[in-house]
């Protein structure tokens, strides 16, 4: 067998001839390289062939000078802080010339090996001094087993390392990270990009989508869709959450870190991102996650700021959250997706899908419409959604195709208490007023009929009625007397019966905790000129009940209710609530900065005044920030407009409790081209109608003509 051996190997170890029997020993003493002649070598021990030269083999193996290489240059040696380059060891030393093998490492701490690069023969320096050394070198040799094992390591994990950086590179250029965040009270089944998850109620998951448009889909586990979302996926965001229905509360907040702890940092308001499906974030330090206690600053910065985006998580109701904080941002029709769902997940109840057609008349009285006629659908049998239903068809002006609706279904039963009733409900003025009574005698035991006959006698002044109807209502359907105690109680205190008025209001408030408020409210009212009784009595026990921070208050309740406000955070609505019992003018350039969530401070007397004079006067600015609150239906609003205007028009028309009575007979009583005989009389029904003697009267106390 004819051998090539361009580097002379055998001729300068003969004991190699009979090895390269073995191919891989063979080739390398064909190519000519020592090294790789010493690894051939290495690993037919190691793997156990040529057996029978096994003691050879390990001699060779023993001697790596006989592999060595000459010098092509000098390695580089040297450290910087303790990291660098440097020979370490001493192995198969020759006592004849004092040389031996040492190993060039990269190392730490002058001194602790991290990475091997090669092996060289050297003779160390005479004048070496603790780890000051110098070395003569003189030829290069294979490494032994251990480091050249541990380098290859080293660099199979470095360019592993790269190759899931650069597969990670790939995998972030085509997947997104998304977060679907679900604010519901009940698991969500998501499906999007192909993917299914079945995410918690009130929590998160992560998934990781392709990059492009995706549609997202999100059912109740009893099948019911709660949300269908189009996201166009794009890679390198921060953030990038399907908030289901927009109902988590997700916010973004600046966190500010500072050295000097006595200095107060900035204020900075949370953004919210209620009703919104899709959020899409970057800059974002502290994504989901709780931003660190402290962060090191340098010597040169006094502060640091940090930006975290998280939900809220200690409360319960997420979906509440959100509602208030659409409130008070006025953008309470954002709130429809999330309402709407709730709906249809509650099977249409009464309760959400009333709420839901409110929340979409916010939107447009197109949406209210029609989401009054989805709850419809699904429960034709409940009178409180067919009231709904038209609620919102009246109030978005249908009021004449309304009844063309409902009459057919009168005449088709006319033995039918709830076919007469939704019918007869939609009939305005004195006809309606006995169509409704002339059921009442027909049908005295029906809660409905029964409630809405007690809440015409009280806008008539028929106290007696009144009183009458209600105690029996009481006795057919509480609830529905609790919605009309304003009404009883008018009655008695119309009929001089003003302590059983707060006899009642106190048990109605100890048994109805859902409508503790407004009881409240109408206690403190009634109480305000009763001797010996303490207006704020019932608030007080409400407030006490409704853990509020150490000196805080129900404001709100309190000004509606006309109490003292005394320690009240300073705004428009508590200035408006005394201003508009003292000076009109002023009260109407407060009122311009009134804010929509300010609104629920005043009571009917109080909007009733401040309204009318608007219209009164053209202050079309106010008139429209009040205006699109009102609870009347179109055609009264209408009519109050017009009777404040000093029109020719009669007030009895028009669904007005007695006090917005009595605000717009003051209001009109201010048109000085009526003739004084008229003005006198309505100042006077307006002092009448006044029952609970509060802002209306005040203010014809006070106000210049």
């Amino acid at each position: 067998m004819i051998i090539q051996d361009p580097a002379g190997v055998l001729q300068r170890i003969p004991e190699l001839k009979p090895l390269c029997e073995d191919a891989g020993v063979r080739r390398a003493v064909e190519r000519g390289d020592p090294f790789r002649l010493y690894r051939a070598l290495f690993w037919a021990r190691w793997l156990g062939r040529l057996r029978s030269h096994r003691a050879v083999l390990d001699a060779l193996l023993r001697q790596r000078r006989l592999f060595a290489r000459p010098l092509k240059g000098s390695p580089s040696l040297g450290t910087v802080n303790g990291f660098g380059m440097t020979l370490l060891g001493s192995a198969e030393p020759d006592p004849e010339d004092g040389t031996s093998i040492a190993t060039h490492c990269f190392v730490a701490l002058f001194a602790i090996p991290l990475l091997p690069l090669g092996a060289y023969v050297v003779r160390p320096s005479e004048e070496n001094k603790g780890l000051q050394r110098g070395w003569t070198l003189f030829a290069r040799v294979p490494m032994g087993a251990f480091p050249w094992l541990y380098g290859r390591a080293v660099a199979l994990g470095v360019m592993a390392l790269v190759g899931l950086g650069a597969a990670r590179a790939f995998h972030a250029s085509r997947y997104q990270d998304v977060r679907v965040v679900n604010g519901f009270q009940e698991p969500l089944r998501v499906e999007i990009g192909g993917l299914t998850q079945l995410v918690p109620a009130g929590g998160m998951h992560v998934l990781s989508v392709p990059v492009g448009a995706q549609k997202g889909r999100a059912v109740s586990e009893g099948g019911v869709e709660v949300d269908t979302v189009e996201i166009n996926v794009a890679s390198g965001h921060d953030v990038l959450a399907w908030n289901i229905a927009g109902a988590a509360p997700i916010f973004r907040e600046t966190v500010t870190y500072q050295k000097v702890l006595s200095q107060a940092p900035s204020p900075y308001k949370p953004t919210f991102f209620c009703g919104e499906r899709v959020v899409v974030l970057d800059n974002v330090n502290d994504a989901f996650v709780q931003p660190p206690s402290s962060v090191q600053m340098s010597k040169h910065q006094a502060s640091v700021s940090r930006t975290h985006v998280d939900v809220v998580r200690e409360r319960r109701n997420a979906l509440e959250l959100c509602m208030a904080v659409l409130q008070m941002e006025e953008r309470f029709g954002d709130a429809l997706p999330f309402t709407e769902a709730v709906a249809r997940l509650a099977n249409w109840e009464d309760g959400p899908a009333t709420l839901a057609v409110q929340v979409a008349f916010a939107k447009t009285p197109a949406e209210a419409i029609r989401v009054a006629r989805r709850a419809l659908e699904a429960r034709p049998d409940s009178v409180e959604l067919h009231r709904t239903y038209q609620w919102a068809r009246e109030n978005a002006g249908e009021l004449s195709a309304l009844r063309e609706e409902y009459r057919p279904r009168a005449e088709a039963q006319p033995d039918s208490a709830t076919a007469q009733y939704l019918y007869r409900r939609l009939l305005r003025g004195p006809e309606g007023l006995s169509a409704m009574e002339e059921l009442a005698q027909r049908f005295p035991d029906d809660p409905h009929i029964l409630r809405a006959a007690v809440y015409n006698r009280w806008r008539a002044g028929d106290w007696e009625g009144t009183v009458k109807g209600w105690e029996q209502l009481r006795g057919l359907d509480l609830m529905s007397a609790v919605d009309l105690a304003k009404a009883e109680a008018t009655a008695l205190v119309a009929l001089g019966r003003r302590g059983e008025a707060l006899k009642l209001l106190r048990e109605l408030f100890q048994a109805e905790s859902s409508e503790q408020d407004s009881l409240a409210e109408l206690y403190a009212r009634v109480a305000h000129v009763e001797k010996g009784e303490s207006p704020d009595t019932l608030i007080t026990a409400l407030e006490a009940s409704s853990q509020l921070e150490e000196g805080e208050k129900l404001w709100d309740l309190r000004a509606r209710s006309e109490l003292p406000l005394v320690g009240a955070p300073e705004g428009v609505a508590a200035r408006l609530v005394y201003m508009v019992k003292q000076d009109p003018q002023a009260a109407l350039k407060l009122a311009e900065r009134l804010k929509r969530t300010e609104i629920r401070w005043l009571n009917q007397g109080t909007w009733g005044l401040t309204y009318g004079e608007a219209v009164r006067t053209g202050a079309t600015v106010v008139e429209q920030v009040l205006g699109r609150t009102t609870g009347m239906n179109p055609d009264s609003q209408e009519l109050f407009r017009r009777f404040v205007r000093g029109e020719a028009v009669r007030l009895e028309e028009a669904e007005l409790d007695p006090e917005l009575r009595a605000a717009a007979c003051f209001v009109r009583s201010r048109n000085a081209t009526l003739p004084a005989e008229e003005r006198q009389k309505l100042v006077e029904q307006a002092r009448r109608e006044d029952w609970f003697q509060g802002t209306v009267t005040e203010a014809i106390a006070t106000w210049a003509p």
